[in-house]
Parts: C-alpha cells; structure tokens; sequence
C-alpha cells in the first residue's frame, strides 16, 4: 500500500517537473520494494536528475535481482552513450536485444553509438531493424537517410525520404534540405 501511494505520489511529482521530489519518492520506493522494474524506474529518475553515478548504481542493482531485466541493460547503454563511453554503450544494448529481439530502442541506440564510432554499415542494420519493429519512427528513418548518405549512397537516401514524407512531412522535408536532394 504505502508503495503504491508513493507511486503515485512520484508520477505526480514527474508529470509536474518536479523530478528531484520524484527521486526522493523513488529511493523510498526501493527500500520497501526493490524489485527489477523500481530500482530501474528509480535509476531512470537519478538520470534525468543528472545524478549518472546512483542511476548506474540502480541499474546494476536491478540486474542483479533480475539478470534478464532487459530494460535495465537498455538505460545502462544509454547512461554510457550519454557519457560517451559508446563501447560500453553497444554492449549493454547488445545484451538487450539478446534478451528482448523486439527492443527498437536499443536498436536505435546501438546505431547511434555505431555512428558515433564510425560503424556506418553495423548502424544501417541495427536502424532498419529498428523501422521493422517501429513502423512509424521518423527519427529511425531521419538516421537511417542520414547514414546511407555517408555511404554514398543517396538512391537508398532518397527512397527513406520519399517513405517518411507519407507520414512525417515535416521531417521528410527537413532531410531533403539538409542532405540537399531532389526526390
């Protein structure tokens, strides 16, 4: 009972922007119920907090009460890339999506640190499988046009483009600007 009111109490605290009232809320959460998926939402909060060094505190805690808790794998890697650590970054969402195939967010987040690597062609996979899972992810397909640009490959470029424009126009037109073609 008192977890759930002070569940609830949170949400209320995030929706508002009250994200340090949030945490305190989540850090009493994880004492009375320290499970999987509350150390993990306590962990996200500590992140958003700025507070990187307990987010990966709460994360790790989590999987060692569930080791399959791909959620927690996914934050960890976005913790690393946000710390530029984008080596790091690709192992937690590897493991992911070794546990959790249909994660589009740690395909997508994958790519990003491929990219930030330099890791072009690992990148276009992991953000194709990321529009197969999430159909209607303009920001998947905004990366993807982008990444076969750098390839050179502004056919493929074009066809994204012309695909984004039938459900995000806007994005689809930012991209033909930016990558400067005619579709």
């Amino acid at each position: 009972m008192l977890t759930r009111i002070l569940t609830i109490v949170a949400d209320v605290f995030e929706i508002f922007g009250q994200t340090k009232l949030a945490e305190s809320c989540w850090r009493k959460i994880v004492i009375v119920r320290p499970d999987a998926e509350n150390l993990t939402t306590a962990g996200f909060i500590c992140f958003k907090n700025g507070n990187s060094e307990n987010a990966a505190q709460f994360f790790l805690e989590a999987l060692d009460k569930c080791p399959t808790y791909y959620q927690a794998l996914f934050n960890l890697g976005f913790l690393r890339q946000n710390e530029n650590l984008h080596h790091d970054a690709i192992g937690f969402f590897s493991q992911a999506i070794e546990i959790e195939e249909k994660c589009d967010v740690a395909y997508y987040g994958r790519a990003q640190s491929f990219l930030q690597n330099g890791l072009i062609n690992k990148a276009i996979v992991d953000l194709k499988r990321t529009i197969e899972i999430q159909p209607f992810a303009p920001h998947a397909y905004y990366k993807l046009a982008h990444a076969y640009a750098k390839t050179n490959n502004l056919e493929k470029s074009k066809q994204i483009i012309q695909r984004l424009l039938t459900f995000e126009p806007q994005v689809g037109n930012q991209l033909k600007k930016e990558l400067k073609l005619k579709t």
